[in-house]
């Protein structure tokens, strides 16, 4: 019998809100990655959140890259 694939992984981070008070106290954003074939394949990333704030796009990438560094320790 085949052992199962990761066919998708699913992050969630948090924070406190911003400075504005424009999102709520705490903020969450989750991060999936969906493969089509193989883990071995680039992913698909989804990104769900009902308010997230970040101050320059290298934040948002390093989320993505700790969501896909947990392949990693597969």
């Amino acid at each position: 019998m085949k052992k199962p694939e990761v066919t998708g992984v699913k992050v969630k981070f948090e924070q406190e809100g911003n400075t504005l008070g424009t999102t709520s106290e705490y903020e969450e954003i989750e991060i999936s990655l969906e493969f089509q074939a193989a883990v071995e394949d680039e992913p698909f990333y989804v990104i769900k959140t009902e308010g997230w704030s970040f101050d320059n796009i290298g934040e948002i990438e390093e989320l993505i890259k700790r969501a896909k560094k947990i392949l990693e320790k597969k």
